[in-house]
Order: structure tokens, then sequence, then C-alpha cells
């Protein structure tokens, strides 16, 4: 029997006068240790509690409870409860478990519950937000649909004549949204139309603008020719005919949901797994059973039509060739990228020092090439933040990576031939990479910097190119010792003679740097009146000038024979 436990409601049997008077022994004998040492603790919290009085009396002691205690806050216990009515009902002393409980923190007895669940709310984060309602997000679809829906792109921008990268979507004309509400008032008489081969053709075929361009069933889309086939371009043909569209342009001033747009929506998808099911897009690796879930192609047709075009749509409307602008600066980054990716790990190969690898590392340290389709190479554009000194470097660099090209053929065919033009043309980049070797960057540049930028964009305490850096990289037998030494070697022998243009040495100043650029443009106007002396013929063609518009692969002639400009 515990002593302990709670009482239950349920009642209990009568005793007998005898049974009670066993019951009430057992029950002192089993309580009367307990009743010793609350005894003995109620003892020693009055002594505590009144250390000036030598006989304290229980009677007479104030409340404890009431009073506040500094050592032992949490103890209750009173002195009157337990000399009288414990004897009389041992039921109701307090236990040892209940004592510890009470003597517990404050913090542990009352846990603040709803402040930890606000702080896990608050850490948590919401799931992103759509921009438009037809957006679709990667969580949306699954992996293996992404190849069908790349697929779909392709094909919606072929139908739509966006062939180029910088195509841009146009408004239908008001006739031709005339002409077609004529014609259809519900959808039901869309679907009839599309799904139907023997409904009435509403124009001639001849009127149909789709494909007029395709050879042999093939099609030029950007620098691919795809073969769609000319059994599957004479089904889509015959399917515009079939709605009265002589082109495919959506209306993107609509919603997707009107009934034109819903019309496209129709002749889109419904020709794509058409043109699937006769295996036009098998390079695309469309996988057929994606290709045949109407929902979830619809799904990415509303996000490719009526969320990325639209919003090139509403991009052109605001500024007329701002999407082709933006091409062309992806276009060029991504060239640039190509360009870092292919020195950097020729770099890494061929065990460069590591201060040509981080200059090479970084997209900003390399030129905008622009391709010249008459000549079928890549023009190299003239940073403004670059040294001449730096720019050799890279000319030796472009010899060096066409040598070690001619001797394997397989990755000669994938170089990419770029020359300088005799006539420099300046770069649309001027942001400069940050925190690369000072001699990397343009001594007029850097002066014209403000003193907050001379301090963070470039690493003044550290250079990386020879004197002159067209001596760099030569083969074995011919390299230059000093290529060599380690970085910070390096930067100490050369450190004082790269930084002087710069005006970095303690006895430099502006007035001495405008000297030497006095005396250097001197040294060029005494050159050429001694030319002029000599009787040289001045509309001759100089040795550099020619009738070819570019210097040979990794040659610049004389364009960065002046170090400090």
């Amino acid at each position: 029997m515990d002593p302990w436990a709670p009482q239950t409601p349920a009642p209990l049997p009568a005793l007998t006068a005898k049974q009670q008077r066993v019951v009430d022994a057992a029950v002192k004998a089993q309580t009367s240790h307990f009743e010793s040492i609350v005894a003995q603790l109620t003892k020693k919290v009055n002594a505590l509690q009144s250390p000036n009085s030598s006989n304290p009396k229980p009677k007479t002691q104030p409340n404890p409870a009431k009073k506040p205690a500094k050592k032992q806050p949490a103890v209750k216990i009173k002195p009157q409860a337990a000399s009288s009515s414990n004897r009389g009902n041992p039921s109701n002393v307090t236990p040892k478990r209940a004592a510890r409980a009470a003597s517990a923190p404050p913090e542990v007895g009352k846990p603040k519950t709803s402040k930890k669940s606000k702080s896990i709310r608050q850490v948590a984060k919401p799931p992103s937000a759509k921009r438009h309602p037809q957006q679709m997000q990667g969580a949306d679809f699954p992996a293996e649909f992404t190849s069908t829906k790349n697929a779909l792109y392709v094909h919606t921008k072929i139908l739509w004549g966006l062939l180029t990268q910088d195509s841009v979507p146009v408004a239908p004309e008001l006739s031709d949204l005339q002409e077609f509400y004529s014609k259809f008032s519900n959808n039901d008489e869309v679907k009839q139309a599309a799904r139907t081969s023997t409904s009435p053709a509403l124009i001639n075929d001849s009127e149909v603008q789709l494909f007029k361009h395709a050879t042999a069933g093939s099609i030029k889309y950007r620098r691919s020719v795809i073969h769609l086939g000319s059994n599957n371009i004479c089904y889509v043909q015959g399917l515009m005919v079939r709605l009265g569209l002589r082109t495919w342009r959506p209306n993107l001033e609509e919603d997707s949901a009107s009934l034109y747009n819903a019309a496209h929506r129709i002749a889109a998808i419904t020709s794509f797994q058409e043109l699937v099911a006769g295996q036009a897009y098998n390079y695309m690796n469309v996988d057929p059973r994606m290709a045949s879930d109407t929902a979830l192609l619809i799904q990415a047709y509303n996000h490719f039509v009526h969320f990325v075009q639209h919003s090139k749509y509403q991009k052109e409307k605001k500024q007329a060739g701002k999407n082709a602008q933006d091409a062309t600066h992806k276009r060029i980054s991504k060239n640039r990228e190509r360009l870092r990716d292919a020195q950097k790990e020729f770099a890494i190969l061929n065990k460069f020092p590591r201060r040509y690898v981080d200059i090479l590392s970084q997209i900003g340290a390399h030129s905008d090439d622009e391709f010249d389709e008459q000549r079928n190479v890549y023009k190299i554009k003239t940073l403004g933040y670059r040294s001449k000194n730096a720019s050799k470097f890279f000319r030796a660099l472009d010899i060096v990576m066409k040598k070690a090209a001619q001797q394997d053929p397989s990755s000669n065919r994938k170089r990419r031939v770029r020359m300088l033009p005799r006539q420099p043309m300046p770069s649309a980049f001027s942001t400069a990479p940050k925190h690369l070797p000072i001699d990397f960057y343009s001594p007029s540049w850097y002066r014209n910097l403000v003193p907050a930028q001379k301090k963070t964009i470039p690493n003044a305490d550290v250079v990386a190119f020879l004197p002159d850096a067209s001596q760099s990289l030569q083969p074995k037998n011919q390299r230059h010792p000093d290529e060599k030494l380690t970085d910070s070697s390096f930067t100490r022998k050369y450190w004082d003679i790269l930084v002087e243009p710069y005006g970095l040495l303690e006895d430099s100043s502006d007035d001495d740097l405008d000297s030497a650029d006095d005396l250097q443009e001197g040294k060029k106007r005494a050159t050429k009146n001694d030319s002029k002396d000599k009787g040289h013929d001045l509309d001759a063609e100089s040795p550099d000038e020619s009738s070819d518009e570019y210097f040979e692969e990794g040659d610049a002639g004389d364009l960065y024979d002046d170090f400090v400009v």
C-alpha cells in the first residue's frame, strides 16, 4: 500500500473497530520514520531563519512562506502542520519528491513554451512566392520532364519565329484578331477544328507564313539546323489552315485563357505531340511518356509564353532594343567565361606560377571578343583598365596555346582564333576585377581613381609580370629564370621597378609622374621631327601598316610598346 498515492474517488468498504486499529497501527509504524525526518528538517529551517533566537517556538514563529527567504526561497514547511495535523492524517504529509520539485529553479517550474515555438516559426523559411501566376518553379514538375520541357520551348520558338537569341515577340495584327473572333465563339469549336483533320480550311495554304524558309524539311535555329521532316511541316501548316491562323502569334496583351490564346496553345501542344510521335525531337532526348502528359505540357507552355516571353515583350515596350542589348551582353559574358576556363585550365595543366593562375582565374581579366563573320575570327577588344604590359602577357599566352593546339588536332579544331585589330577597339566593360597585382592595372587608369578605390581595387603589395611581359612563357630552354621565383621572391625583386609608374614609391609624387609623361611625349615629338629631317616619306606605309585590319594571331605590333600608358 502506497501511503503517498492520491485518494481515489471509489468508495472504500467499512472496517470494523478491530480492523481500524490494525490499520492505524500499520500506518503509524510506516510514517513514524518520515515524521521524525520532517521534524528535524523543520527544526533546522527554524534555526536558520531565527539565528538570534536561542529557543525558537514553532507556535509563535511567523510563517516562513510569507517571508522572502534568500537562501531557500522555494522551501515551504509549516511547523504547526508538521506537529499536529500530520499526525492525525499521515496521508497529507508532503513527501520528499514534492519538496525537490518545489526547490527547483523558477524557469524549470514555468517553461516558456510559447516563446520557444514562436522562435521556431521565425527561423523557418517560407517558400518563395511566385512572381507571376503562370510562373513554373522546379518543384512543379518531375526531373524527368526537363528534356521534354526544353524541347517544347524550342518548338514554340520555331512556331513563333524566334530563331535568334535577341528575337522578341510582336503583337498580332488587329485584322487577324477580328477575323479569328468572327469564326470562333468558344473553346469547343477551336478544339473541334484542331482535332478533326476533315475540318474546313478557313484560309488558303499559301497564306500560312510558318516554315517559309524551311529547306528539305530542315530549319535553321540559331547556329544549328533542326530536321523536322517535310510531313511534319505539312501537318503543322494544315493545322494552322483549319484554325484560320496565318502566323503563330499569341496576343500577350490578353489573358492566357482568352479564346485567341487558347487556339495558339492548342496548336502548339497538338503539333508538338505530333512531331514527338514523328521522332522530330529525338536528338533532344524527349520522353514520349512525358510528352503525352497534356496537363504538364499546358503548365510548361503557359510558363514560357505568358511569363518568360511576356516579360521580354513588356521590356521591349518600355525600351526598344533592350532585349537585343541584354542578349549581346549575355553572349559576350559567356564568351569571356569560356575564354577564362580555357586559359585557366591550360595554365594549371602546364604548372604556371601561382600568380599567373590567380590572374587568369578572374573573368574580368579577359577581353570581350567580338565575332567577325567575314573573317571567321574573334576580334580582341582593348580593356581600358588593363596595362599594356599585362596585355603583352596575354598575347604571349595566345602564342603558347596556339603552338600547343597545333600538336593536338582534336583541340585545334575546337580552338577559337583570336586576333588583335590594328585599330584598337575599346571594350564595353569598364568594371575592373579586384585584388589583382598592381601591375595588372593600367598606370594612367589607376592614377584617375579616387583614393578609396586605389586602396580597394588593386593589390598594391604584389606584382606579377616581368618588366617586359612579352618574354613570358618562352620554351623551357629560353625561359626567363625569374619566372621560377616564388610569388613573394618575385615581388621583392621587381616591386620597386614595376610600381614606379603608379606613384607608389616614397620619393615619387604627382609632379614627378607628370614630368615623366611630359618627357615621354617629348621623345615622341623628337622622333617624329627626326624622321621628317631625314627625309622619310611620312605617307609611305609603315612596317606595321597593312591592308589587313588584324595583326597575326598572338602578335600586337607596336600597340603595347609604351609601358606606362
